[in-house]
């Protein structure tokens, strides 16, 4: 059996349509209040509470606070990856049998702070590979493009590129010279379909993690912007790492080509596994040895990056308003 709860509502036939066919749809108030205090007291536990790697992604700016793999420290977030509706809702989106979850992301940008989310598609950063994909992007706050609502190139998931992960932490290793360069979308923004949301709590931003997407800075005096994205996997996905992705600090299971395994990637539905949840009754934290490798890999793939730049420039993405 799934501890895992009911959604409020089923999704539309239109809402499953738009996530396949423009890779991203705005679901509106699938998340009743009870939840939503979970992951804002979760965020809010995590900013106060920053891991090491959190602190060396929020490095750059001043206003702009990131973490991840939260659910693994912070014990309310892994009870809303397990018992909230979010399972059940990616399920119908992936057409999925199976759901696992990969792993979550904390954005925090504070009014005022002139901290873009530079255009990217998630999959160029992750270990692994498939189709049955989805990303959840979860606002505490009422949000729009003034204050750093996500924008989203539609259909982009369907594209034949795949571009180089640029991040807004900018993670020198995970840059693939292979991949393309990311177009200046926003200086020719008539030549792509943009498309945004207003959005309050209880709503969520589902989309393909090939949907190109990025943010202006908060312009609001105001206003904060703070978001939870929790990312799940269906049937076909396969672990594939390599020195260009995302390295999995924790414990699992999962050999290159095979299917995802092991408590870093629970399974949630149809039922979730028991000695994989039992993993998790201890708080867990981040390998120190894999997170030094991650970081003398980092400081040496910056190196060659500034060598390289001198030789040809990276093109810049504007994000003027």
């Amino acid at each position: 059996m799934t501890f895992a709860a009911q959604p409020q509502r089923d999704l539309t036939a239109e809402e499953i349509r738009a996530f396949q066919d423009d890779g991203v749809v705005m679901l509106k108030q699938v998340l009743a209040p009870n939840w939503m205090a979970m992951v804002e007291a979760g965020i809010e536990q995590a900013r106060q509470e920053s891991s090491l790697l959190g602190r060396f992604m929020s490095r750059k700016v001043e206003g702009y606070q990131m973490d991840i793999f939260l659910w693994k420290r912070i014990d309310i977030l892994r009870d809303l990856i397990y018992y909230s509706p979010c399972a059940h809702l990616a399920q119908q989106l992936m057409g999925a049998e199976e759901v696992r979850f990969f792993y979550d992301q904390m954005f925090v940008k504070e009014p005022g702070t002139d901290a873009p989310t530079p255009w990217h598609q998630d999959l160029s950063f992750w270990p692994i590979r498939g189709e049955q994909i989805c990303s959840f992007w979860i606002p505490c706050d009422p949000v729009n493009r003034d204050n750093s609502g996500l924008l989203y190139v539609r259909g982009s998931h369907r594209w034949p590129q795949r571009f180089k992960a640029i991040s807004p932490d900018y993670v020198a290793s995970l840059i693939d010279e292979d991949m393309e360069d990311i177009p200046d979308i926003n200086a020719n923004p008539d030549q792509y379909d943009l498309v945004d949301w207003d959005m309050e709590p209880g709503d969520i931003l589902a989309f393909h993690p090939l949907t190109l997407h990025g943010s202006y800075g908060n312009a609001s005096r105001t206003r904060r912007r703070r978001a939870l994205a929790l990312r799940w996997t269906g049937d076909d996905v396969v672990y594939a790492p390599s020195s260009k992705r995302m390295p999995i600090h924790y414990k699992h299971e999962s050999v290159a080509g095979g299917p995802l395994r092991g408590a870093a990637f629970p399974r949630i539905l149809p039922e979730q596994e028991p000695r994989e949840r039992a993993a998790r009754l201890q708080a867990e934290r981040a390998d120190v040895g894999k997170l030094l490798s991650s970081g003398w890999h980092n400081a040496v793939a910056a190196a060659r990056q500034k060598l390289r730049a001198k030789r040809t420039p990276t093109p810049k993405q504007t994000w003027t308003r």
